[in-house]
């Protein structure tokens, strides 16, 4: 649903903060609403940007989506934990990049990409090769579905490997034509797993005190922006509490994002959860709306960039609420936007009544459920495919 904007009525005065623009770091956007970055297994087997991707993105584009995130993308070739998990670990997968975000920002939304190394949270028959993590901790989900799963603690060599292969990627990115770059720490995947006394217990540079846990974090987010400057914005996403016992609570941000800004970033993306605590990553609907904006809150007080709210946020009246509270300055939308791409233009135009609306079943999370892809139960667009093409 794309809008011819000398022709848009005024109803962008319904919702004045979430239509007004945002400036993260050198990048403005164009109103507050973003899209999550969400593994959806449309690439193409080897890792590059399908039809059926491009589709899915563009459409979110066309909706209003004022920061649109592709990814997850993986930054090494030991770590796609996913059959059709977009890549970034070589130049080759550069063409199908630049026609995806040219398309996004030809759309008029900013075209970003998330980079993640999923860590102990994979399996070695989806991946072929051996999982790495900062210390040898199996994670308590993933090794149920694996009689030989293993986990090996990371060598230096290692550390240093994975820290070039996240900058390397963020160059590539640039280079394909994305605008922000975000480099995944949440949800249980390795950069989180080294922030967290949960599942770091190493006791080198790269463990024990809080600085020495976000070592590696530091060091990738100096990296990208000695090589990038100011061509990109630089995102972080966390997640704010852990929900496990010995786990990230938000208070533990307090010295963390001074340190992570000192570094670079301009925007900090609050979710929650690990794999262990799923319902906090994926909201269940008996959690209510918006649970976790108040953890975002908790970590704007130590912020002075741009935070970014998420979890189980389906309107954009909800998302005016939020921001006009000063809880966060931007708002994901991530199951609202894949249930109705259009959302956003939808209520610009005062057309609520039109929207399809989420019913927060959770089947879209493919990955929890057992299915092959994202589908979705009330979007025609994204239904449960008989078969993988």
């Amino acid at each position: 649903m794309r809008i011819n904007e000398e022709v848009i009525p005024n109803h962008e005065n319904n919702y004045p903060l979430v239509f007004s623009p945002i400036n993260i770091g050198p990048v403005r956007l164009k109103n507050r609403i973003v899209f999550p970055t969400w593994q959806v297994n449309y690439a193409n087997t080897d890792g590059t940007v399908s039809d059926k991707l491009l589709k899915f993105y563009s459409a979110l584009a066309d909706g209003g989506c004022g920061l649109v995130f592709t990814g997850c993308a993986v930054v090494s070739s030991d770590t796609a934990a996913f059959d059709r998990v977009m890549r970034l670990d070589s130049d080759i997968y550069l063409p199908g990049l630049r026609k995806l975000f040219l398309e996004i920002e030809n759309r008029g939304s900013v075209p970003g990409i998330q980079l993640i190394h999923y860590g102990r949270q994979a399996l070695t028959s989806v991946t072929g090769c051996e999982l790495i993590a900062p210390s040898p901790i199996p994670c308590p989900v993933m090794s149920r579905f694996e009689p030989n799963y293993k986990v090996r603690e990371m060598t230096i060599a290692d550390i240093h490997r994975v820290c070039n292969d996240f900058i390397a990627a963020a160059v590539r990115a640039a280079e394909a034509g994305a605008k922000v770059i975000e480099v995944h720490a949440a949800h249980g995947y390795l950069l989180n797993q080294f922030l967290s006394p949960y599942s770091n217990h190493r006791t080198d540079d790269y463990g024990g005190n809080t600085i020495n846990r976000a070592r590696l974090i530091l060091q990738i987010i100096e990296g990208i922006k000695n090589k990038l400057d100011n061509r990109v914005a630089i995102s972080l996403r966390v997640s704010g509490n852990e929900f496990v016992e010995g786990g990230l609570k938000p208070n533990d941000f307090k010295d963390l994002i001074n340190l992570f800004e000192n570094k670079g970033i301009d925007m900090l993306n609050v979710s929650a959860g690990v794999y262990e605590s799923m319902e906090r990553i994926v909201p269940p609907a008996t959690l209510g709306d918006a649970p976790h904006v108040n953890i975002a809150s908790e970590l704007k007080q130590f912020s002075t960039v741009p935070v970014c709210a998420v979890g189980s946020i389906f309107s954009i009246g909800l998302a005016e609420e939020v921001i006009a509270s000063g809880k966060a300055e931007l708002i994901a939308l991530g199951r609202a936007q894949v249930a109705d791409p259009a959302i956003v233009n939808k209520s610009l135009l005062g057309q609520e009544s039109d929207i399809r609306k989420c019913i927060k079943c959770n089947k879209c999370t493919f990955w929890t459920t057992g299915e092959a892809q994202m589908f979705c139960s009330v979007n025609p667009d994204y239904q449960r495919p008989k078969e993988i093409e």
